[in-house]
């Protein structure tokens, strides 16, 4: 099965040594140690991949263990050092450094951001070699996850609705009815598929529907999910989906969320990613929405 680019098992995150002192402190001696910068969603790598140190190497900060025996390997999460302004994932990076630069953003996101207890006040402190965060004798907190959903809508034949963003520089219009296509070089910014966070209560499906409705105004059907993969801008699990819709139906935007939303055929399509290519973004590369429009594309 194809899966997307950051859905990737290849580090045991060995659960079981986490609680063992005697054992992180022994692997930590091993270990390869990446330096990771929460704050500015940062990690020490270069255009290659991951910078690795030992333990005689590594600058002071929290300690986390990611994962595996031999080596071990560990996460220091601090500032990165003068001089050494790190980067964001790269889709060029072997399939080991990725997995362990988004676990190793993830977790280091939930340390910067969950500094006092929720329900106490209280300071937290790292245990259970960083997976958990502890006040007193009040309960732990654990890392968190927010569930996403995102949807490629097709027409049941040689279409896909695409939606810009606001925050993709489009211009506003009016949330009335758009049902037109406009030929590729008459449009400006970035097209994607419509998503949308998971509310409480509900089930990423009921979500999906939602989030369509909302923001585009549609009904769909034959709604299958494809394949999840975790984004850890800032701890995201994206769980995309497939679906399809009546495209005679009018598209009805929600004015601070879309500027534009229209029907592409496939031919458009990879007209848009010939005139990126150069350009396109690190992250839209392994974006879980370029998974899917690049499977789409495949089909036809």
């Amino acid at each position: 099965m194809n899966h997307p680019p950051l859905a990737i098992d290849v580090l045991d995150r060995g659960a079981a040594h986490r609680s063992d002192d005697e054992w992180l402190s022994a692997a930590w001696e091993q270990a390869q140690i990446v330096v990771c910068d929460p704050e500015r969603e940062r990690i020490d790598a270069d255009e290659d991949g991951l910078h690795y140190h030992g333990a005689d190497t590594a600058p002071d900060g929290e300690r986390v263990y990611l994962g595996g025996e031999d080596p071990p390997v560990f996460a220091v999460l601090t500032d990165l050092p003068e001089g050494l302004p790190g980067r964001s994932i790269k889709p060029s990076w072997d399939r080991r450094d990725l997995a362990i630069a988004v676990e190793a953003i993830g977790i280091g996101h939930w340390h910067a951001t969950y500094r006092f207890h929720p329900t106490t006040g209280e300071p937290l402190k790292a245990r259970n070699a960083g997976w958990e965060l502890a006040a007193g004798g009040s309960r732990p907190v654990f890392p968190r996850t927010d569930p996403a959903v995102i949807v490629l809508i097709d027409d049941g034949a040689d279409r896909v609705l695409l939606a810009q963003h606001q925050r993709y520089g489009g211009q506003p219009k009016p949330a009335v009815a758009q049902n037109t296509i406009s030929p590729p070089r008459e449009r400006q910014g970035r097209y994607a598929c419509i998503a949308g966070f998971v509310e409480p209560g509900e089930s990423a499906e009921a979500a999906v529907h939602r989030e369509v409705a909302e923001e585009i105004g549609i009904r769909i059907d034959r709604l299958e999910y494809v394949s999840s993969q975790p984004w850890p801008y800032p701890r995201s699990l994206m769980l995309a989906y497939r679906a399809t819709a009546d495209a005679s139906q009018p598209l009805t935007l929600q004015p601070e969320e879309i500027s534009d939303a229209r029907w592409f055929t496939r031919d458009e399509v990879r007209d848009m990613w010939a005139d990126t290519a150069d350009g396109t973004p690190s992250a839209v590369r392994i974006s879980v929405a370029r998974f899917l429009i690049e499977n789409w594309l495949e089909e036809g």
